[in-house]
């Protein structure tokens, strides 16, 4: 008689290892962003850290760190005219306080790092920025509604 308790295993749908490694750095980084403030520590510069201290303080709105991400994502696209446009049209309305601005830029500069630094340590595997750029969009999803 065969032993079925694990059956499960067959059954399951085999997963590349670049969706795999994609979605767990997701989850990673989603998580990271949930608490408050994400380890910036190893990103940011003690220069830009002193400079962006307001935005360490408390957690942006929901608005303000979905701004961030989007902005992120452009910023891997290399879409640096669409970044300047946003910033200067949306940003002063995500942004809304000067703690706010300054958690936004650390964001943004924490989520293209992160994802620019997958690509480098992920040796082996083939990672466009359209991939990270899809990770990201993830990352947003998982983090559902924010409370903030």
């Amino acid at each position: 008689m065969r032993d079925r308790r694990y059956d499960f295993l067959y059954e399951r749908e085999k997963q590349p290892v670049k969706a795999y490694v994609l979605a767990r750095f997701a989850e990673h980084l989603a998580e990271e962003l949930s608490r408050w403030p994400p380890p910036f520590v190893e990103w940011v510069s003690d220069e830009l850290r002193r400079r962006y201290a307001v935005g360490l303080e408390e957690r942006p709105r929901e608005q303000a760190l979905r701004f961030a991400l989007e902005v992120a994502r452009l910023d891997l696209a290399r879409e640096f005219e669409a970044v300047d446009r946003l910033m200067a049209t949306k940003a002063p309305a995500c942004w809304q306080t000067e703690a706010e601005a300054a958690a936004g830029h650390l964001l943004v500069r924490f989520l293209t790092e992160k994802a620019l630094s997958l690509k480098e340590y992920a040796e082996g595997i083939p990672l466009s920025r359209a991939d990270l750029i899809a990770m990201l969009d993830e990352v947003e999803r998982r983090l559902g509604p924010l409370a903030g």
